[in-house]
């Protein structure tokens, strides 16, 4: 008896230790999942110090830490070197900044004349924080100033007027859509004529705004719109391939530093010199430097850069993604461009290619060397025939280069 009694507390005991072993197994998964969601998140530190080495950051009274970026007088956010795709999101902007994960996703623009443009950060990831209008055969976007918050309806917002940018519907995902943007001008008419697109797509937590739907610009273009889906990347530069956009998305952005419980302050901030505006009209004139920036880039020639530590270069741009022109919705991974160094034409292909390489130059005949002149005979002996061929003719003179 008492020997049954023992084997049952030991299968008793044996019981509680896998019971035990079980639990701790299940437990385990949780809290691993638990830390890699800790790790996955950025604060403002890491906005302040991955756009750091790209612009200036400026401690403004009222919008607190804002964002120059070193560009030139073209640059135009939700404009200059990137392009539209329609996701699952909607029309998300694809950048082709090192910097564009997060000035085009996150946070707001707003334009003052002194500064230009300027950024200001947020929590929220979007597919483009832009609003949308619609109508008289065009589309067009504005990018969301400081006075929109989250949430809040697209139809009250305004901003200025030339902020938009207007192309007729069929180019909306053309990689060359700024060839049928005719600036600024023109805009009051536009606007006037054209409605909000009043498109959000809400996940319970924020409400992105949208853009066209599908079926809109289906209907509109009679062109099919191919959809991509956006997946996650621990990569800063955005990827697409097949159907598929990658881009880094941390799914929280918090205000405190990772380490310390209080906010930190970017690297070489400097305080404003003057407030910042309210948002102002664009200054379209592409040659004209906002005065902190020509301030800045002075203040940069002036001194010696020491790598790592300067937060004023300007960043070269890298088309790390280009559409081919055989098929719309292929793409292909291309080399880092050179910065434009004059203003951009209406028409890129008026400009000669840089990899194209000039048509060697065709070889020259042999010209036979001048024959002396001979001694006047008498003319019954004369010995130059009539019948022989008459010297090749001289060739035309070769263009510079060679033939393109």
């Amino acid at each position: 008896m008492s020997s049954i009694k023992a084997a049952t507390s030991n299968w008793c005991l044996h019981a509680r230790v896998l019971s035990l072993f079980l639990l701790l197994t299940l437990l385990l998964p949780a809290t691993r999942s638990s830390a890699q969601y800790d790790d996955d998140y950025i604060s403002y530190d890491d906005f302040y110090q991955s756009l750091a080495p790209y612009g200036q950051w400026i401690e403004d009274p009222q919008y607190g830490y804002v964002w120059s970026p070193g560009v030139d007088g073209e640059f135009r956010p939700y404009y200059t070197n990137g392009y539209w795709v329609m996701t699952e999101y909607g029309n998300t902007w694809i950048s082709e900044y090192p910097w564009g994960w997060a000035c085009f996703h996150y946070g707001r623009w707003t334009y003052d004349e002194y500064y230009g443009w300027l950024w200001l950060p947020g929590n929220n990831w979007g597919p483009a924080w832009v609003n949308w209008r619609a109508g008289d055969g065009f589309y067009g976007w504005a990018p969301l100033g400081p006075d929109y918050r989250y949430g809040s309806s697209v139809t009250a917002y305004n901003c200025p007027d030339d902020w938009w940018v207007f192309i007729p519907p069929q180019y909306i995902y053309s990689n060359q859509y700024y060839r049928y943007w005719n600036g600024p001008r023109g805009n009051n008419r536009i606007i006037s004529n054209t409605v909000i697109v009043n498109n959000t797509f809400d996940n319970g937590n924020v409400r992105y705004i949208t853009g066209p739907h599908i079926a809109q610009v289906r209907q509109v273009t009679g062109n099919p719109v191919q959809v991509f889906k956006v997946r996650n990347s621990r990569s800063l530069n955005t990827r697409v391939h097949n159907d598929v956009v990658r881009m880094y998305r941390p799914a929280e952005i918090r205000t405190t530093s990772r380490l310390r419980s209080e906010p930190t302050t970017p690297p070489n901030v400097v305080t404003a010199p003057r407030p910042v505006r309210q948002p102002q009209a664009v200054n379209t004139n592409p040659d004209a430097v906002p005065p902190f920036r020509s301030t800045i880039n002075e203040q940069n020639n002036n001194r010696e850069i020491t790598p790592g530590t300067n937060i004023n270069r300007t960043a070269t741009p890298t088309r790390t993604i280009r559409r081919t022109d055989t098929n719309p919705y292929e793409w292909d991974v291309t080399r880092p461009v050179k910065q434009e160094t004059t203003p951009r034409t209406d028409n890129p292909r008026s400009q000669p290619r840089s990899n194209q390489q000039p048509a060697p130059v065709r070889p020259q005949p042999t010209q036979q060397p001048a024959q002396q002149p001979q001694p006047a005979a008498p003319a019954p002996t004369r010995t130059v025939r009539e019948s022989q061929p008459a010297p090749a003719a001289p060739q035309p003179a070769q263009r510079p280069g060679g033939r393109r």
